[in-house]
């Protein structure tokens, strides 16, 4: 048994071209991604970029999944090669069938998951396969005593886990055994303001907003852990010299509920419902102040946006996402406390210098800390790792 393990390694290894002649030899690691783009090119841009970066870096990368004609394209434009490859159900045997035969046909070293409905399917498409398997995880929803995590993230053929920020590396590891627990590890999502520069801010005149108003936005999709009615009524308790307008974006917004919170306030004229938005990056540049009131987060995507486009930040204590500012760039207020809430606002409406500065803080922080070129560095030395081990 043991020499037939030995024999089946060696033979991996020289079809790897990692021995030959009895020489030791580091070639080109072969990895394949998968990615679900459901959404817009915006949306999924640092795991995009991150893809491409790679590739750059020497790996051999491959990407399948669902994504738009414009994700093919800028896949295309880079050289990465990418095919519609997806699962259409919770367990798509074609799928796991099309993954195992690219895994054996182009030498698979690592597979990267990037979703939770394609690690499902490829935790059995690896079963049987000598392949690394890493995947990826955002938030503090992962529970050890839930059974159906073992069939993805907590599956025994999972190497690997990536959270995004310190917070969900905490709890991952809380949720794996003992003798797993070094499966966890912490990259950021990181992020490019360089990305953002093309984008003119909204013009908030075409709302017929004047321009001697001041901006708050706040970009999510209508959720109860979003808390969206907590941004709305912190303006009945807003103290400002200027006169201050709330800016909501995202999905389900526009649903009756949040209308009602709208009616009650004092600035309900003031309040403006515009509901999911294409140009919601646009949107945020054009406003003064960036505003998250979540009960909890992994780590950020609107408010890494809004730093990326030097806005200051005002969020609401709700894990991982604090990670992303200092005291330089943000407020923190406790959650469900829309008069915290309120209190932050007026202090950054009523100071331009020190609005001004968090801004510009904001970007800075971004571009050393929370990097995509950080992101790429730290995943391709795991992918290093793993390939030697």
């Amino acid at each position: 048994m043991y020499i037939g393990n030995y024999l089946r390694k060696f033979s991996n290894s020289i079809l790897r071209g990692k021995l030959i002649y009895g020489i030791t030899k580091e070639l080109q690691m072969n990895v394949l991604t998968t990615i679900n783009c459901k959404g817009p090119f915006s949306v999924y841009r640092a795991q995009i970029e991150m893809i491409c970066l790679l590739k750059n870096k020497g790996v051999n990368i491959k990407v399948i999944g669902f994504f738009s004609d414009q994700i093919k394209l800028f896949f295309d434009n880079k050289g990465v090669a990418n095919s519609n490859i997806f699962p259409k159900k919770s367990i798509d045997k074609q799928y796991i069938k099309d993954v195992k035969n690219i895994i054996k046909n182009d030498r698979i070293d690592i597979l990267h998951v990037l979703d939770g409905k394609s690690l499902r399917n490829c935790v059995l498409s690896v079963k049987k396969e000598n392949v690394k398997l890493i995947t990826y995880f955002g938030s503090a929803s992962l529970y050890w005593h839930d059974l159906s995590s073992y069939l993805t993230y907590l599956n025994p053929r999972v190497d690997k886990i990536i959270c995004n920020s310190i917070y969900v590396f905490n709890h991952v590891k809380k949720q794996l055994f003992k003798k797993n627990k070094n499966k966890a590890i912490k990259i950021y999502k990181g992020y490019d303001p360089n990305w953002f520069e093309s984008v003119k801010p909204f013009d908030y005149t075409s709302l017929g907003i004047s321009k001697n108003c001041m901006i708050v936005t706040l970009a999510g999709t209508n959720t109860k852990n979003k808390r969206i009615s907590d941004f709305i009524n912190s303006s009945k308790f807003l103290a400002t010299k200027k006169e201050v307008h709330y800016i909501i974006i995202g999905k389900f917004t526009k649903d009756k509920g949040l209308e009602k919170y709208k009616n009650e306030s004092p600035l309900k004229n003031n309040i403006h419902i515009l509901g999911l938005r294409p140009d919601a990056i646009s949107l945020i540049k054009g406003s003064d102040i960036y505003v998250q009131t979540s009960l909890s987060e992994g780590f950020g995507r609107a408010i890494s946006e809004a730093m990326s486009v030097g806005k200051p930040i005002i969020m609401t204590n709700a894990g991982g996402c604090t990670e992303l500012i200092d005291d330089t760039c943000g407020i923190i207020t406790p959650i469900k406390k829309p008069n915290a809430l309120a209190m932050a606002i007026s202090s950054l409406v009523n100071n331009d210098e020190l609005r001004l500065q968090m801004g510009i803080n904001a970007k800075k922080r971004m571009e050393k800390v929370y990097h995509i070129n950080d992101t790429v560095e730290d995943t391709f030395k795991l992918y290093q790792h793993l390939f030697k081990h």
